[in-house]
């Protein structure tokens, strides 16, 4: 006699079906039904390398760490980093430019002034000249540095000195053109610029007229005095 394993009644066997409750007897036979299978391979596998990673007893248990990854970049960041690395070369770019434009406009105006090319009144009466020494006195040119001269600083960084001598013609004669050789000296006595001058308007007899010249100097080298001279009179 076996028992049926559904209503727990006692069946004779070689049924197929139990008489009791109907249902079927062929899973019942031939071991018990709660035994679980035998473990896989891989499940034994597993629980090995398990044992061996955690030591017998008495001995420290070591585990193994996760490994991190490393952490990937944020999507656009690349182009961000390149967008700024533009900018920042663009930006380094403008202003190495705009310092080297300075440079020179400074360099510009405070170099050394060259003789050579500097304008020339045509047809003028020069000193050493017999007519020069007949009318060196009747066209005076009064000019005091200390009240005819003013200096002031440049938006280039150098300074710019203004010289208004006053020309008073008793010549008899009307002038039609001047020219003066103006410098700035060091305390030494040393020309630090020097220009010719070429002034073309007319003074007629008995007039008065005040003549500006313009000279720039350099920011660190600022004249110590003022000297001007006259090299040349047209007449009309």
């Amino acid at each position: 006699m076996i028992r049926c394993q559904h209503c727990g009644q006692e069946v004779e066997e070689g049924r197929a079906f139990c008489p009791h409750c109907g249902q079927s007897l062929s899973d019942s036979g031939g071991g018990d039904a709660g035994v679980q299978s035998a473990p896989t391979a891989l499940t034994v596998s597993r629980q090995a390398a398990s044992g061996r990673r955690h030591s017998g007893a008495g001995a420290n248990s070591v585990e193994e760490e996760p490994r991190a990854s490393a952490p990937l970049p944020a999507f656009g960041s690349r182009g961000r980093e390149e967008t700024d690395k533009s900018r920042r070369t663009l930006f380094i770019a403008v202003a190495l430019g705009s310092a080297l434009l300075v440079a020179g406009l400074v360099w510009f105006a405070s170099r050394p002034s060259a003789r050579t090319g500097d304008p020339q009144l045509e047809s003028a009466v020069r000193p050493g000249s017999p007519e020069f020494e007949q009318i060196r006195d009747l066209l005076r040119i009064e000019f005091d540095p200390d009240e005819d001269a003013v200096i002031g600083p440049t938006a280039l960084g150098t300074y710019a000195v203004t010289m208004r001598p006053t020309v008073r013609n008793f010549t008899g004669r009307t002038v039609s053109g001047l020219e003066f050789h103006a410098s700035g000296l060091d305390l030494d006595k040393r020309i630090v610029r020097e220009r010719t001058f070429v002034w073309q308007q007319d003074i007629e007899p008995n007039k008065v007229s005040a003549v500006p010249i313009s000279i720039n100097f350099p920011q660190d080298n600022r004249p110590a005095s003022l000297d001007l001279k006259l090299t040349g009179v047209k007449f009309k």
